[in-house]
């Protein structure tokens, strides 16, 4: 635990702000200031003064008389909340107002309330559990706050404090590893070495990043890989990660460490990724841990992909093909990027999952489908509803938050890797095969065709267990739906659009009537979380059956107004079936093979 005991000055902190030693930045000094993450907006100078504290979604709470702060408060009985305070972020409002306008009042708030930070919990082993990781968890922030602090003022206690909480940080047993925590560990261990002359730390956290992304420790995957996928398996995350990494390159060229040619390779790559992960309606879609967000948001967008989906098609390059596997656990594809013959807005866009087991912000999504057609979403995950509720948290990250097939009565195994086993990009044809054993006692294998002109999908599950099995596939729309059971399939309509979730007669398989349900809380079913906690009921078109060999097949086919699509099937020789399909202007003529594979033929 973090002891900031020794070599700091601990000092009664004073009503009024102290005098302080004032100086130009040594031009020895070769930190850089990393932001505060947006603290610095929600806590401009006057409102820490008068003693009050904000963050995101909550209410200011006085917290401080003068630069005397009560840093035992958890008014919203929330981890996130202390970790903010005890971060120091919230200072970064005065130190930029000093910035701005000289005025050294300012200066003196945010001085002496780091003093006091450092006097109050210099040892944390007699506060609660709750108080002692906000203080280690909050120490890179509050590092990273000393670093910007001493840009403007010098003074033996905070070098002594930036080399305490630098050393802390580079103790191995501090360092999260090869993902974003890592990475602002290490950028942060850098700058405060270089700013106070301690080549020795600036070059471990040099190396911990170089390490990250070409020797990541662990087995992880690279921070960044050669195909420019990160390792977080968040869409969300992905985008954080692209700022972070352009932000650590800054502090290597500024500490005078070399940024590697494939650094900056692997990082313009992550753009293509990342436009990979939105859909034609200018959403990113919430793969992971991630919120709901548009792609305009995406700040320092460039002139190629993220460009080009920021800005629907109108400026910017898109990525050179249509649809691509990357080895992180992605498959990502659209019918295309509104340059052939089609409007961007009115293309087609699908993702998949696969790979490796959760990590970091990862849910256990494998084998899970999104899918926007006809101008909306129509299959969606579950979403994320923040870190302050466990069991939501829990929930979202299951497999029943996804679109996916479930098995009941064993237990999920989150551990267990599922293979992507074929895949084949064809105009029109999409298609892509999984297999995993994550259900204990089970293989699960699930065939996709996506297709374009119709546009719709074509799932085909096979689940084998030695003794039967309920079995389900899970289909998530958006909360603007409603979802109505049609004998063992379902049809679900937001204003004009209409999807109908057909599911093709197998033989041998004996199909259970469809289920749809939405807001239901025991069990937990129908709920989409757009953010911090915030959730909304939303439909899940459930279809069962049980057996231990359970195939389903289903025809997920948007359409618009009043149209049914007209479907029909021909048993072919070893178990396997043609579906010829129209509705939406076009015919949509499929094998499904007694392999498994899929195959469009018309």
């Amino acid at each position: 635990m973090l002891s900031l005991a020794a070599g700091c000055e601990r000092a009664a902190a004073p009503a009024e702000p102290p005098t302080v030693q004032l100086t130009a930045k040594a031009a020895a000094d070769r930190s850089v200031c990393l932001g505060y993450n947006g603290l610095d907006r929600l806590n401009p100078a006057a409102e820490v003064r008068a003693g009050r504290f904000r963050v995101p979604g909550a209410a200011p709470v006085h917290v401080a008389t003068g630069t005397d702060v009560d840093w035992g408060l958890d008014p919203y009985d929330n981890r996130t909340w202390e970790l903010w305070l005890h971060s120091l972020e919230w200072l970064g409002g005065p130190i930029k107002e000093y910035a701005r306008t000289g005025d050294r009042a300012a200066l003196g708030t945010a001085a002496g309330i780091a003093r006091d930070w450092l006097a109050d919990n210099d040892d944390p082993g007699r506060f609660g559990d709750h108080r002692r990781e906000a203080i280690a968890e909050g120490t890179k922030f509050r590092l990273a706050t000393l670093v910007c602090l001493r840009q403007h003022q010098t003074g033996r206690w905070l070098d002594d404090a930036i080399a305490e909480h630098a050393r802390w940080l580079a103790d191995p047993k501090h360092y999260s590893g090869p993902w974003n925590h890592g990475t602002d560990e290490s950028m942060i261990l850098m700058t405060a070495g270089c700013g106070i002359g301690r080549d020795d730390l600036a070059e471990l956290g040099h190396r911990r990043l170089r390490d990250a992304i070409l020797d990541p420790p662990g087995g992880a995957r690279p921070a960044i890989d050669a195909e420019g996928a990160d390792n977080e398996q968040s869409t969300y995350y992905s985008v954080y990660n692209r700022s972070r990494w352009r932000l650590a390159f800054d502090v290597m060229r500024k500490c005078g460490r070399p940024v590697p040619a494939e650094f900056v390779r692997r990082h313009r790559l992550m753009d293509e990724f990342i436009a990979f992960q939105t859909t034609p309606g200018g959403d990113l879609v919430q793969i992971g841990e991630s919120q709901a967000a548009r792609t305009s948001e995406i700040g320092s967008a460039g002139n190629g992909p993220v460009r080009y989906v920021a800005t629907r098609g109108r400026q910017g390059a898109p990525p050179a093909r249509r649809a691509r596997v990357y080895q992180a656990g992605y498959v990502l594809g659209r019918s295309g990027w509104g340059r052939d013959g089609r409007a961007f807005a009115a293309e087609t866009s699908y993702t998949a999952r696969f790979g490796p087991s959760r990590f970091a912000h990862g849910q256990n999504d494998h084998m899970a489908l999104t899918f926007h057609a006809l101008g909306r979403d129509v299959l969606v995950p579950s979403g994320h509803i923040g870190y302050s509720d466990d069991d939501w948290q829990a929930w979202l990250r299951s497999p029943d938050a996804h679109n996916t097939v479930v098995v009941r009565g064993v237990p999920f195994r989150q551990g267990a890797a599922t293979a992507l086993t074929g895949h084949r990009f064809s105009p029109g044809a999409d298609t892509f095969r999984f297999t995993d054993s994550a259900f204990a006692g089970t293989t699960r294998s699930r065939s996709v065709l996506a297709a374009s002109d119709p546009d719709a999908l074509v799932v085909l599950d096979d689940v084998r267990s030695p003794v039967p099995r309920l079995v389900e596939q899970l289909w998530h729309l958006p909360a603007a739906f409603s979802a109505v059971p049609q004998g063992t399939g379902a049809v679900a309509g937001a204003g004009r659009v209409r999807v109908h979730f057909l599911r093709i007669p197998l033989p041998g398989v004996a199909a259970s009537p469809a289920r749809v349900v939405r807001g239901s809380l025991n069990p937990r079913q129908g709920w989409i979380a757009p953010g911090h906690r915030r959730k909304t009921p939303a439909p899940v078109v459930s279809l069962p059956a049980r057996g231990s060999q359970v195939r389903t097949l289903t025809l997920i086919a948007p359409v618009r107004g009043a149209e049914r699509p007209d479907v029909r099937t021909r048993p072919l020789p070893g178990g396997g079936v043609r579906v010829d399909a129209s509705f939406s202007g076009h015919r949509l003529a499929f094998v499904a093979g007694a392999d498994g594979a899929l195959r469009r033929v018309r």
